[in-house]
């Protein structure tokens, strides 16, 4: 299957070991698609779970700055009184 390049569309050329592209061309040809939207696919995923992971990252230093997290001893502390005559409540942010 071939596809047409438009002016919204670019060629791009990467290189690839060999087993990944053989993979990747038996699962488009599983699914009956063209290498290109295997690749178009993957990469669209690939960014958008690297853009979520980033976007979490950046919240969770902001709260970090404010203070809004849980310190590693509170947690620690917490755990280890599960399963005891005096478990400790869940630890809150500033802790």
């Amino acid at each position: 299957m071939s596809e047409k390049i438009t002016p919204t569309k670019q060629t791009v050329s990467v290189q690839m070991p060999t087993d990944l592209v053989e993979e990747m061309d038996r699962y488009g040809e599983g699914i009956e698609r063209p290498r290109s939207w295997v690749m178009r696919e993957a990469v669209a995923d690939y960014l958008r779970r690297e853009k979520a992971k980033d976007d979490a990252t950046r919240v969770a230093l902001k709260q970090a700055d404010e203070g809004l997290f849980i310190s590693g001893d509170a947690v620690k502390a917490w755990a280890n009184s599960i399963g005891t005559d005096n478990p400790l409540p869940l630890p809150k942010p500033g802790q």
